[in-house]
């Protein structure tokens, strides 16, 4: 079910934004915008920031969900593909969203590259990548909540040719901007990161024989 795709991504300077300290809503004609940080951005060296908590109720459930996809991939695949591989971000949990943000680290040996346009994703998530600090940040937003859950992004992470069986490449979920922000997963009337739980799962690439 296709339920949030737009053909009109506005791209908003840093100022614009939560992760710098302000949200503008905009709409567009099917009430779905997208939105973009900055990913130029240091890390500060010093940070009184508090690191938001992976967090799920007793039973394992959360409000807000994400799971980087964990995939396995032979030597015979990697080179079939040219050393690429397609991993997805899914949002597998969710108690209705209008505005999320939130971010990934990858490792270094591999680059990464948002496939905007894939049958398999259901956000219209802009996704800004920071190939110097191995880490990407991401914006989605829309004029009303959305109780679905779905495909947040897909990533072509490319591994290096020198790549053997056995080797583990980790994407890891920040809930930390480089512009030192947390992340962010909002409704019209609930911020889930102050008031509920939001949890996650890392992912990556398993290298087989």
């Amino acid at each position: 079910m296709k339920f949030l795709k737009t053909g009109m991504l506005l791209l908003l300077t840093c100022g614009l934004l939560t992760a710098c300290g302000q949200t503008v809503p905009q709409e567009t004609e099917n009430n779905t915008v997208s939105v973009q940080e900055t990913a130029e951005e240091t890390v500060p060296e010093t940070s009184d920031v508090a690191i938001p908590e992976n967090k799920t109720y007793p039973d394992g459930t959360a409000d807000i969900h994400v799971t980087v996809g964990s995939v396995e991939v032979s030597l015979d695949e990697l080179k079939t593909n040219e050393y690429t591989v397609p991993v997805y971000v899914a949002l597998d949990q969710s108690s209705g969203i209008n505005y999320a943000e939130w971010g990934a680290f990858y490792d270094a040996r591999c680059t990464v590259e948002q496939v905007p346009f894939d049958d398999e994703v259901d956000f219209d998530t802009v996704c800004s990548i920071n190939a110097e600090k191995h880490f990407f940040w991401t914006a989605w937003a829309s004029s009303n909540d959305n109780p679905y859950t779905g495909n947040l992004i897909r990533l072509d992470v490319t591994l290096p040719e020198d790549t053997k069986a056995g080797d583990v490449f980790a994407i890891t979920y920040s809930p930390v901007s480089m512009a030192d922000k947390p992340h962010v997963w909002n409704s019209s009337e609930n911020d889930w990161v102050k008031d509920g739980t939001v949890g996650w799962t890392d992912g990556g690439i398993t290298v087989t024989e």
